[in-house]
């Protein structure tokens, strides 16, 4: 089948085996996060402290992140974060069934999970232009990965949604441990030769500078941070407030609300599905305008339903146009990067996207608490139909220039 394609490669199996074990127990540890919060605080805007507080840590990381992706054997990275996190989920899930967590204690354990994350994002996203031999299959490896991660946003809530009633969040946190130590074992079989880098004259600083300015004066590049920045700061942080909606909207309990994200990851599966089938990455900036289009308008959708069903179907709908937006913009990206400088503009967009991230987890905490979720995301929507606008008005321009760059490289 043409989406399993790029699995031909055994380095990228083994890279896909372990990313399943990760994203399956990462979903199922956010969930149990933000049920466990939303259970001792009983806040909204805790909720979205403690979202923040991991995602602000990863940005500010992966901005040496980025340089460390081009540097340094993107495989032993990758092996030290997998084993990091374990250890960080061990210790997360002691606390919890010792009954010693706090509020406070989880935001720590959280700014470490991010700085670990920020540190391995940039080498994970570089890492799959590496194991693919055959470029023409990128486009169909990034899918892959985002059908697993969304395969996984799927399976993940509903496992946690059904075993934190039984067994509660300290056992779904041991799991997540469990979990990323298999990781690690399975990664010790890919073999990998990277590239041979020159050592001279090399400063950290200088090495993101460099990258960052390429990025925002490359205007191609430029245009999809843009709009990735803006649809993140102002509708991606929706899933903060999910539990606000499943207990105070629809009062309910934690099966609803793992329903509800599994809803997301549903929709989000079926879009990486279709950008997954595509042969390569041409066309790609059409279906990120109406990704995004699809996005703004359920994300009103859900904001403003009294139904259930018709809440579920609208959170299907923001998976799969969220998913569109992101896999095509992270294909795009990596087709036209220069090889040189794919690690750090991978970081530069990463860190712009876990800068909007947290500040849009910390903005919709306040505002929820302040107005209710429903009036909260009904703004966001309005927000991201506005940047699909901006980014309609500038797609032309952005077609031209980056066809040109793909069919330089050979990915068109």
């Amino acid at each position: 089948m043409l989406i399993f394609r790029a699995l031909q490669s055994k380095n990228y199996r083994l890279f896909f085996a372990g990313q399943a074990f990760s994203n399956l127990g990462n979903m199922m540890k956010q969930v149990a996060i933000g049920w466990l919060v939303y259970r001792l605080t009983d806040s909204a805007l805790l909720l979205g402290v403690v979202s923040f507080s991991r995602e602000i840590s990863a940005f500010l990381f992966s901005t040496l992140a980025g340089v460390m992706a081009d540097r340094y054997n993107k495989h032993r990275l990758l092996m030290f974060c997998q084993g990091a996190v374990s250890i960080n989920a061990s210790i997360l899930a002691w606390l919890t069934l010792s009954d010693q967590i706090s509020v406070v204690l989880l935001i720590l354990l959280q700014i470490l999970f991010g700085l670990i994350s920020g540190l391995e994002m940039p080498s994970r996203h570089a890492f799959v232009n590496d194991l693919v031999e055959d470029k023409t299959y990128l486009t169909n490896a990034i899918a892959l990965n985002s059908s697993l991660f969304n395969t996984a946003r799927i399976v993940g809530p509903a496992f946690a949604g059904l075993l934190i009633p039984l067994i509660g969040e300290g056992y779904c946190f041991l799991l997540y441990a469990i979990m990323s130590f298999a990781v690690v074992l399975i990664f010790l079989f890919i073999r990998y030769s990277p590239t041979p880098k020159s050592k001279k004259n090399r400063d950290f600083v200088k090495e993101f500078k460099e990258g960052a300015s390429f990025s925002l004066r490359t205007k191609h590049i430029r245009l999809i941070l843009v709009l990735v920045s803006g649809i993140t700061l102002l509708g991606v942080s929706y899933m903060v407030v999910l539990p606000v909606f499943a207990a105070d909207v629809f009062q309910a309990d934690a099966i609803v609300f793992g329903y509800m994200t599994s809803a997301v990851g549903l929709g989000s599966l079926l879009g990486a599905f279709f950008v997954g089938a595509k042969n390569n990455a041409l066309g790609l900036d059409k279906w990120i305008l109406i990704g995004t289009i699809i996005f703004g308008i359920a994300l009103g959708t859900f904001a403003l339903s009294p139904y259930l069903w018709l809440s579920l179907l609208a959170l299907v709908a923001t998976g799969l146009g969220r998913v569109i937006i992101f896999t095509g913009s992270n294909t795009l990206l990596q087709t036209i990067a220069p090889e040189e400088k794919r690690g750090r503009i991978l970081s530069f967009y990463i860190m712009l996207f876990m800068g909007a991230l947290s500040l849009g987890s910390f903005a919709i905490g306040w505002v929820t608490d302040l107005v209710g979720g429903p009036f909260t995301l009904a703004g966001g929507s309005v927000g991201v139909l506005i940047m699909a606008l901006y980014y309609s008005r500038n797609l032309l321009a952005f077609r031209k220039s980056t066809y040109k760059v793909m069919r330089q490289s050979g990915a068109a």
